[in-house]
């Protein structure tokens, strides 16, 4: 019984046991799995935080902040190109960053390459419209015009850069102000040059200041519509005018000066525009009056001319040349007309007038008129003539040819004796190195027609 209740005792004990050890490797594993959930949420929230702080340190806005820092690092370094390419990828970032416009324009003054700084402000303006940036790209322009002004380099091309100015701010009264001082600046370089081609260019010559004017002008003119500024209307009539005693300019251009001055004295009176004007209106009045003779005598239809030479238009200038009452048009006894060159000329009460080149002052020419304003007269009656310069053939001036038709009251040598009637001679000039031949036809197309050559 002892051995069988001491076997029992020994059997719960080994059992009691176990149960305990069972237990035991419970809690363990328990304490393990708590474990390993306590490390993995810990993980958890480590993975959670680094994503976190990932995604804040690529933001946008920390992008561009990084961006600009070390481009203002790179540019206190004076390392302007870095700091320029770091700009760059702050705009790609933000391509409305003032700031990065702002910065990358002051690297780029910073090399000295003030054309690109300028172009970057324009350009930060256009993408921003911010206030800021306009100002400082319109205070850079103008401060380069006025050192040019001081530096008495002022030209066409500096009013055109303070026009660019006042074309973003119509009311920039810096601006207008320096618009007024250029003009004095520009034409004073003018008249101490004493060049009266700047606006002339026939022929591909280089040079030609015309166009540039005619951009400017037309711009006034389209700043002035939407501002309708009395400002802006008192810069357009100044510039206007080309205050010089002389200006040579194409018949092309003479005509695009003209449309200019007719829009510039629509804006009010203005009596020097009107009168230079007046003087235009009558340039273009003559090359109407020529205009089918230039075409006769180029196509070799001589004959055209006898009607032309009697004609109330043609008799009329004559009578004005010889009687000194011809308005605008100047010259005297044998005046040149020109299909494409005008020389204004200014007078010093202000007047304008105009006259055009002779053959042997503009060999391009591809003809030159004469029209014969002296007092000839036969039997007391007036002669009519005039006269036409075909275009050289080659390089060299000879030989020159002079065509001349003339009207008049003259003997006519007829079957048994002469006769004092009217009728027409036909000269042709010929001139070479070693002198001039005149062919000359008398009564010319009558029944009694003559030649001589002498």
């Amino acid at each position: 019984m002892g051995n069988r209740n001491g076997n029992m005792n020994k059997g719960t004990d080994e059992m009691e046991i176990a149960r305990n050890e069972k237990r035991a490797r419970r809690k363990r594993a328990r304490r393990r799995a708590v474990l390993l959930q306590r490390i993995f949420a810990v993980l958890l929230v480590l993975v959670a935080a680094g994503g976190c702080f990932a995604f804040i340190w690529n933001l946008p806005v920390f992008r561009l902040d990084r961006e600009l820092k070390a481009g203002e690092e790179y540019t206190q370094e004076e390392a302007f190109d870095e700091a320029i390419a770091y700009y760059e990828e702050a705009l790609k970032i933000d391509s409305t960053s003032v700031k990065a416009y702002r910065y990358m324009a002051n690297a780029y003054f910073g090399k000295e390459d003030n054309l690109q700084a300028k172009t970057v402000l324009l350009e930060g303006w256009q993408n921003t419209q911010d206030e800021g940036l306009l100002k400082y790209y319109c205070t850079t322009i103008l401060n380069e015009a006025v050192a040019q002004i001081n530096d008495g380099a002022c030209t066409l091309e500096t009013v055109q850069n303070i026009l660019s100015v006042l074309e973003k701010d119509e009311n920039n009264a810096d601006a207008m102000e320096l618009m007024n001082i250029a003009y004095e600046r520009v034409v004073q370089g003018f008249q101490k040059e004493n060049n009266a081609d700047i606006f002339y260019d026939v022929n591909g010559q280089e040079g030609c200041l015309f166009p540039l004017y005619q951009q400017i002008m037309d711009k006034l003119f389209e700043i002035y519509g939407t501002s309708s500024s009395e400002e802006v209307k008192n810069i357009i009539l100044k510039y206007s005018l080309i205050d010089v005693p002389e200006l040579r300019i194409s018949r092309e251009h003479a005509k695009a000066y003209r449309g200019l001055l007719e829009k510039a004295s629509a804006l009010g009176e203005n009596e020097a525009v009107s009168g230079l004007l007046s003087c235009l209106n009558k340039e273009e009045e003559i090359q109407n009056t020529f205009a089918d003779m230039f075409t006769a005598f180029d196509a070799g239809n001589y004959e055209a001319a006898k009607d032309f030479v009697v004609s109330e238009a043609y008799t009329q200038i004559r009578d004005e040349f010889i009687g000194g009452t011809m308005e605008y048009w100047s010259g005297e006894t044998y005046i040149p007309v020109s299909r494409e060159t005008v020389i204004l000329k200014q007078a010093e009460d202000g007047t304008w007038t105009f006259q055009f080149p002779k053959f042997e002052d503009d060999e391009t020419t591809e003809g030159i008129i004469t029209v014969w304003g002296n007092k000839m007269t036969d039997e007391g009656i007036q002669r009519s003539c005039i006269a036409y310069e075909p275009a050289k053939e080659g390089e060299s001036y000879f030989p020159h040819i002079q065509y001349v038709i003339s009207y008049m009251y003259s003997n006519v040598q007829k079957e048994k004796s002469f006769e004092a009637e009217m009728n027409y001679h036909f000269e042709t000039r010929t001139w070479t190195e070693e002198g001039m031949t005149t062919d000359m036809i008398g009564g010319w197309g009558g029944p009694y027609q003559w030649e001589k050559t002498y």
